[in-house]
């Protein structure tokens, strides 16, 4: 038997729960429960003001309210365990379709994120040390065994925050395999529900399709969180690149894309397909993210194009990614690229604004461009250009 929504993001070690446009839960598994203190037997039906207690609706009702209005949300809760130690949930809300009175139903994922918090506590720690040992070694005047001494220090703390990035890359793949599973999962699911060809199974099929979005956004936030900082740590280095075979690395691409939304994506090759040195997991991820950035910003009837070409002088390959969307107004071109930047006519697309970010600091490392240019007749082309033949 096919395993429920609450089940399958139960097992992805996510919280979830979903609520009609007048704020009755319709469902929630038992993490939802546990977190928000609610007795399971009794909730489903009633409204979600008379199930939490006073003080937890009144620091989630703005966001709640905000939801039911159709905005998507995003925000960490904190709590207290047993033992005393905190734990941070990030909780994202996603509407659903407005009824006549213009309210939305809303589901409502939750992911813990306290190993992100104490992480991020102990890398500021560590990185107000390597300052602080810094700032010593410019400011000493002792005799060279002093400075020798503090030179090791040194290198012990740049040794331990190397460490510290690997483990970050092994907790990121622990936390994105779960859900990637539980995305196959669900699109697994939904084919099922639709080869049945039952008209009262289509709303379970929508659910389970607002759900695998919220997965691949999720997934997509993680990706981009942990790009960001292995860029950062890397001083300006891309790592070794290394010969890869370019329509691979396409077809991977287009896997990492939600399933409902692959056809409207349109691949041109120009050239003959063949293998191009590049860094191919940062490739992935900066294709990924001007595809889903195209795909969110232009209208839904519409079709992406990925165009793959090359020039031999410079020698380089060439991938441009063209959208017949609003196109970039004046205001946000300036700082298109910078982190925390963000459009405004997306559908319910939310993050960090790391994704183009992402995409300038990576052909940075690579030694080539990216260029934001409009399209015909309306739209916008992202053209990256990434040099071939430099020595390593």
């Amino acid at each position: 038997m096919t395993a429920s929504l609450p089940e399958l993001l139960g097992q992805a070690g996510l919280g979830c729960a979903l609520w009609d446009e007048e704020g009755r839960l319709q469902l929630a598994n038992q993490r939802w429960y546990q977190w928000f203190d609610v007795q399971a037997a009794t909730a489903q039906g009633q409204p979600l003001q008379s199930l939490l207690h006073a003080q937890i609706w009144r620091s989630h009702a703005q966001h709640f309210a905000a939801a039911a209005q159709g905005l998507a949300q995003e925000y960490d809760d904190s709590s207290t365990d047993e033992l005393g130690m905190q734990v941070h949930q990030r909780i994202q809300l996603r509407p659903g379709s407005a009824n006549a009175t213009g309210r939305h139903p809303v589901l409502m994922v939750m992911q813990d994120v306290s190993r992100e918090h104490a992480r991020s506590q102990v890398i500021a720690r560590q990185r107000e040390q390597l300052q602080a040992l810094h700032e010593q070694l410019r400011s000493s005047q002792h005799a060279a065994g002093e400075m020798d001494k503090l030179r090791t220090l040194l290198d012990w703390r740049t040794a331990m925050l190397a460490e510290h990035n690997e483990m970050l890359q092994l907790l990121s793949h622990e936390i994105r395999q779960p859900l990637n599973n539980a995305s196959a999962a669900m699109q697994a699911t939904m084919s099922a529900i639709d080869g049945l060809h039952i008209p009262e199974a289509q709303p379970a099929s929508r659910a389970l399709l607002r759900a695998e979005h919220v997965l691949q956004q999720v997934i997509g936030t993680l990706d981009n969180t942990l790009a960001a900082g292995t860029i950062l740590a890397a001083g300006g280095k891309a790592g070794t690149s290394s010969e890869t075979d370019l329509p691979t690395l396409i077809k991977l691409v287009l896997h990492d894309i939600a399933a409902d939304q692959r056809p409207r994506i349109d691949v041109q090759w120009l050239t003959q397909p063949r293998t191009v040195q590049l860094h191919s997991a940062l490739m992935r991820l900066t294709i990924r993210n001007l595809l889903n950035n195209a795909l969110a910003y232009a209208p839904a009837d519409t079709r992406i194009t990925l165009r793959i070409s090359e020039s031999d002088e410079p020698l380089a390959l060439i991938l441009e990614v063209a959208d017949l969307g609003p196109g970039i107004s004046d205001a946000l071109r300036p700082r298109l690229f910078d982190k925390g930047s963000r459009g405004h006519h997306s559908r319910h697309r939310t993050g960090a604004g790391l994704g183009l970010f992402i995409v300038r600091s990576v052909l940075e490392l690579h030694q080539g461009t990216v260029q934001a240019l409009p399209n015909q007749p309306h739209g916008t082309v992202m053209r990256l250009l990434i040099p071939q033949g430099l020595a390593e």
